[in-house]
């Protein structure tokens, strides 16, 4: 929490009549760094200006207070130097007013990317990969071998970091982004001069870094990965782990893990000259080791595969002597028999079968739009969410499962939300729709109508948080804000749905993609990718301190909720379904198949609302009313295939 006495800019401060000040993000050991809002491009940024804790400090040092300030500037410039989608961008920087105690000073600022995840940190479980190799493939792949590519683009302009851990990689989503460049230096840059003072992180630190950090080079930055990597196979950091020490991992059998251990102990040798000498070199090692066990996968498969095409090639000359044999005996009926009136009857049917039909919860025709074409797999929602096709089809809905309960459904085809709508998407929304909203009393209402409860949530985690002082919503605590929202209510998530062209989820369907959807699909990794399941450590916040063993899905849930993107996806693509967050969603009656037409009745699906105890996973649905608002409640949107 920020100490209000001790930042620099209040909430509300405009800077060069261009960013409003949204809140204080957090603190380091000599930058403080705040969420502000671009008022002339209408984009959220992050600006970092110079701790006033810290100036306070060096107020007796003057030729260490310009030292640092060199070091922030120094920061500005290593930024702009690099452009690559690993790297976290710099859009400006300037000075502007801001406090020194009760003097008014002149500060510098940088104005970056914002982005709104958690860090690697959130990607790495806390007991480690190993022996699993396909969470650890999946983690190099995806995570680590990104993060390479950022620090080979600082490599290749002269620059090393120096300060390479976990928490100074940034998750855009999927897309790790390399932050903090305080203690960057580059050949193009001249020397800072620092005091005796320690700068970096201990556990990463290489012991040339430790005893003169002037003389570091991109050897430093390998040292510090090769620690990331042992953290990430081995698990999280013990207390009484030995800095500056080499690393590696113990009892270890399998040849793809004894590849890794080599690349962990070559690149965390104590000795800089022993050391793999190069960024490319250790990334190319990386790489090999993969390669090698694709190889080997690839072996087994082809194995497999030459079974497999010995078996389909019998089973089709088995199935086509079948069909010989079942025409043949079919000819031999219809020539000695006489035929049965039914087959030739042309009556049409009842004049009530088509009532029968509906009775029955089933759609007599096929969505429009699926004669004309298969349409897309995914689709890019306004919100930036992504959309998952549901194909569709028949499901019977369980006794227990509301007023259609017993009953065989047909659900046409539809597009699901991958994730829950998380605080920040719905934070978004409110600022968006400012003048529909007023706040009395730590109720939201829009439009005449309950959208929102705000305070605490669960104790102690408050996520959505209204200034009166500037008028907007905001996140309360950053490494919240791709949580899920709740305590929105039904008109809530209804208006935020409409809003962006989408609506909420029918029981039908949500029942259909919970019981269709068991299983974890291939994902692809571009524009709206699924995290591999086997990516999820634990389904808890990433900043709390648990060393229990994972929960089951079906657990009751966390005092703190996990981002969203945590949890695993299902066949679909879909995450989190009848998970530890129940969802707001529309009845649908047996006489109101077209989404378009459904009957507005709330309902409150899966989730631990409706279960018997806390390990029950039969998904459920609860009739509620829309002005409600639960503590373990969100929602997410959906959108029909038909137009």
């Amino acid at each position: 929490m920020s100490n209000a006495s001790q930042d620099t800019f209040e909430t509300g401060t405009v800077l060069d009549n261009k960013w409003v000040i949204l809140g204080f993000i957090g603190r380091g050991g000599m930058g403080e760094v705040y969420r502000a809002h671009q008022l002339n491009l209408a984009r959220d940024v992050a600006i970092k200006v110079i701790s006033q804790k810290w100036l306070q400090e060096l107020d007796d040092n003057e030729y260490e207070s310009e030292t640092c300030m060199e070091r922030f500037r120094r920061e500005v410039k290593v930024m702009a130097q690099v452009r690559h989608p690993n790297v976290l961008q710099i859009f400006d920087c300037g000075a502007a007013s801001g406090k020194k105690g009760d003097q008014d000073v002149q500060v510098d600022y940088i104005v970056m990317e914002y982005v709104p995840g958690g860090t690697l940190r959130d990607t790495m479980s806390t007991e480690g990969f190993y022996p699993d190799e396909d969470r650890a493939r999946e983690w190099l792949s995806h995570y680590f071998l990104p993060v390479l590519e950022g620090v080979a683009a600082l490599h290749a302009r002269g620059i090393v970091h120096r300060d390479l851990k976990p928490e100074n990689v940034l998750l855009d989503g999927y897309v790790p982004k390399l932050a903090d460049f305080g203690l960057a230096r580059s050949s193009h840059l001249s020397p800072v001069t620092q005091s005796m003072d320690i700068k970096g992180t201990p556990p990463y630190m290489s012991p040339e870094h430790f005893s003169d950090l002037k003389r570091t080079d991109e050897r430093a930055d390998v040292y510090s990965l090769g620690k990331i990597l042992y953290e990430a196979l081995a698990g999280k950091l013990p207390q009484d782990h030995l800095p500056f020490k080499q690393a590696h991992l113990p009892d270890v059998e399998s040849p793809f893990f004894k590849r890794l251990d080599r690349i962990i102990r070559e690149s965390t040798h104590e000795l800089r000259n022993q050391r793999l000498p190069s960024l490319e070199v250790f990334r190319n090692a990386i790489q090999d080791a993969l390669g090698a066990e694709a190889l080997h996968r690839t072996a087994q498969t082809q194995v497999w595969g030459k079974a497999y095409r010995r078996w389909r090639a019998f089973a089709v000359v088995l199935l086509v002597l079948c069909t010989l044999g079942i025409v043949a005996g079919l000819g031999y009926f219809l020539l000695h028999e006489e035929p049965h009136s039914s087959w030739t009857s042309t009556a049409p049917s009842s004049p009530n079968a088509a009532s029968e039909r509906a009775s029955q919860g089933k759609s007599t025709e096929r969505s429009p739009s699926l004669a004309q074409g298969p349409p897309p797999s995914i689709l890019r929602g306004e919100d930036d969410d992504v959309m998952h096709l549901i194909t569709g089809g028949t499901v019977t809905l369980p006794q227990s499962f509301g007023l259609q309960g017993g009953r065989t459904v047909q659900v046409e085809a539809f597009y699901l939300d991958e994730t829950p709508v998380t605080t920040h998407q719905y934070v978004a929304f409110l600022n968006k729709v400012l003048p529909r909203v007023k706040v009395d009393g730590g109720v939201v209402r829009g439009d005449g109508e309950i959208w929102l409860l705000l305070g605490e949530v669960r104790k102690g985690y408050e996520p959505i948080i209204f200034d009166f002082k500037g008028g907007v919503f905001q996140v309360r605590l950053d490494q919240h804000a791709s949580s899920p929202a709740l305590r929105v209510t039904g008109y809530g998530a209804s208006a935020y749905a409409k809003y962006y062209g989408n609506r909420l989820v029918s029981e039908a369907e949500w029942f259909y993609a919970v019981t269709t959807g068991h299983g974890s699909r291939e994902p692809s990794y571009g524009t709206g990718t699924a995290l591999p399941e086997s990516l999820v450590g634990r389904m808890y916040d990433s900043n709390r301190a648990d060393t229990s063993p994972t929960p089951s899905v079906f657990s009751a849930a966390p005092s703190i909720p996990s981002s969203v993107s945590l949890y695993p996806p299902n066949a679909y693509g879909v995450r989190g379904l009848n998970d530890n967050v129940g969802e707001w969603g529309i009845q649908m009656y047996p006489s109101s198949q077209d989404a378009s037409k459904l009957d507005k009745e709330f309902v409150v699906l899966g989730g631990p609302l409706g279960r018997q105890d806390q390990h029950d996973p039969v998904p459920s649905s609860l009739r509620r009313y829309a002005w409600e608002a639960f503590s373990e409640v969100g929602f997410r949107c959906a959108r029909s295939v038909s137009p």
